[in-house]
């Protein structure tokens, strides 16, 4: 036994690194789920936007452009409690596909998990307890280009360099803390302040004292916000504690989900091994690593303490604005991105309360202290085993349709169905992008064409337009196949148009099937009307075998097209 302490004392840095490794290789297998999640929120307008540019502009335009817009911010043109929060030119080169984008994004988390684990080490839990803190991993993550993430990793590797720079007293940890302060925000009095601490404590004056309160400037980034973004503070009492308590909610994985009633499909067994496989690992560090003889219960009271400061201080600040007051901005079904940082904060105290839980066992009688340890060990693998594959059932079943419908959407303009369109026109589309946002629809189109082009959701807005407008719809499982046409519309405010392309799927439809549809007569009738592919223009098949067929024929209903093979 001597021997293996000797072993764990001597190698303990790497065994920490290998255990760290162990427990985001699990975490990753457990968030691939989320992988090939569709675009989602406000996603579905900025990646668009930003890609469009990044893939038309070289690349070092593209930089100093991203760097200019961000200085708007350090020069107080432009308010933003974190001017980092949109991604600069290095970070889109792996926002090419939805894959390497959720990737990025879970590597992002894996990082702030990792530097909040170390800034409660730092407060004296002990490595084994901060390793069990690491896996937190909440449905909420997958989206928003890692905000939340990022602004809890600067803001906690700042804690890091200040607590250095509190024990070391050289200067350049106070720098480097000052430097990551600024990021999360940057105000004149708050750089100011930080640079006459970092003078008076590098100079041996009031260090103490100084360091804790350059790590309070470092806490609104804790909450997403620090005042400067125009909302209306609001003391309303009720709908402060009201906000709170929901958006506190809205950082428990699961509570959402279960709350909205969502159904989960069928939850296979590698839906229940991983997160079984991270239950296992939190417990046997917490239950079993922890150095309890050494551990006071004040140490676990500040660590219990910055938990429920990371998770409620946030919920708490976002209720003071009379925007997230209203019924409709948070509620117990839906919460605001920060919750995503607080369910960190949740976890901490939870790693707290147990850890306590786990020293009142080590009091028992050898034997029942090992066998009841081990008993919540697999108290709490079950636990996790049972959420965590209920989400992972939950993410994969919500969104397998809405990730088909996007792939589709995108096949057609990659093949070429919008190619007509010039960026004077106007596309007139049923496919919903975001929430009917012409801004977010056109955005998507030039992302995929390559080009600017103006677009908006069908039945949404008085459509106008200085060149043509072209209808554009696309439809899943319609008459038993994909669907979608382009066609030039007689005017914006028309149903008929004058030739229509047809998206064909030749791996599903064949070659002699037909395309229905109906046009409208001078006397306002409508005649029913068919043609063969085969005597349809085709363009040349793609890679997937794919092409568009032409239909040649005028005042065709948009709405009222249909590929049969019977």
């Amino acid at each position: 036994m001597e021997q293996v302490k000797s072993f764990c004392r001597r190698y303990r840095r790497l065994l920490l690194a290998a255990a760290y490794l162990a427990i985001f290789a699990v975490g990753v297998l457990y968030l691939r789920v989320t992988v090939n999640i569709p675009p989602e929120g406000d996603d579905k307008l900025t990646l668009n936007l930003w890609l469009y540019d990044f893939q038309r502009m070289p690349f070092w335009q593209y930089a100093l452009q991203d760097l200019q817009g961000r200085l708007r911010y350090f020069t107080l043109q432009d308010v933003r409690f974190f001017p980092f929060h949109y991604p600069n030119a290095v970070d889109l080169l792996f926002y090419t596909s939805l894959t390497h984008y959720r990737l990025y994004i879970i590597a992002w988390t894996g990082a702030a998990a990792f530097a909040v684990s170390r800034v409660a080490a730092r407060l004296g839990s002990g490595d084994a307890l901060a390793l069990a803190a690491a896996p937190i991993w909440n449905e909420g993550m997958y989206s928003y280009y890692a905000v939340p993430q990022r602004a809890l990793f600067w803001a906690m590797t700042a804690w890091l360099c200040l607590f250095a720079w509190q024990g070391t007293r050289h200067r350049r940890w106070a720098v480097l803390g000052w430097a990551r302060c600024c990021p999360l925000s940057p105000a004149a009095p708050m750089r100011s302040a930080m640079s006459l601490r970092c003078w008076r404590s590098s100079s041996g004056c009031c260090a103490d004292a100084a360091s804790k309160s350059a790590l309070l400037d470092t806490a609104p980034a804790l909450c997403g916000r620090n005042g400067g973004t125009g909302n209306e503070l609001s003391l309303d009492i009720p709908a402060v504690l009201r906000v709170t308590v929901q958006q506190m909610a809205a950082s428990l994985p699961g509570l959402n989900s279960r709350l909205l009633q969502e159904d989960a499909g069928v939850i296979t067994n590698g839906d229940r091994l991983w997160p079984l496989a991270l239950g296992v690992l939190a417990g046997l560090f917490i239950f079993f690593g922890v150095p309890f003889k050494k551990l006071r219960g004040r140490t676990l009271g500040a660590l219990a303490g910055f938990g429920l400061a990371v998770w409620a201080l946030p919920a708490l600040l976002l209720a003071l604005s009379a925007r997230y007051q209203q019924p409709e901005a948070i509620t117990w079904q839906w919460g605001y991105i920060p919750a995503a940082a607080s369910s960190i904060g949740f976890t901490l105290l939870v790693a707290a309360l147990l850890a306590l839980l786990a020293g009142l066992c080590c009091k028992l009688p050898k034997v029942l202290s090992v066998v009841s340890r081990l008993a919540l060990t697999a108290a709490l693998a079950a636990g996790l085993c049972l959420n965590g594959g209920y989400l992972r059932g939950v993410v994969r079943t919500h969104h397998a349709e809405n990730l088909a419908a996007y792939q589709f959407f995108v096949r057609t303009i990659e093949a070429g169905l919008a190619d007509a369109v010039q960026s004077d026109d106007l596309i007139l589309c049923n496919e919903n992008v975001w929430d009917s946002n012409a801004e977010a629809e056109s955005a998507f189109f030039s992302r995929f064409t390559g080009r600017a082009l103006h677009a908006q959701v069908l039945w949404t807005e008085n459509p106008a337009t200085d060149g043509d407008a072209y209808a554009y719809q696309t439809y899943r499982n319609y008459g038993g196949y994909d669907l979608a046409w382009c066609g030039r519309l007689q005017s914006a405010d028309s149903d008929l148009m004058d030739g229509v392309q047809v998206y064909v799927q030749s791996a599903y439809v064949p070659d002699n099937a037909v395309i229905k549809y109906k046009v409208r007569l001078a006397d306002g009738t409508e005649e029913a009307r068919a043609i063969c592919l085969l005597d349809c223009t085709q363009t040349p098949r793609d890679r997937n075998g794919d092409y568009l067929a032409t239909v040649e024929d005028t005042s065709i209903v948009n709405a009222k097209l249909m590929i049969w093979d019977g």
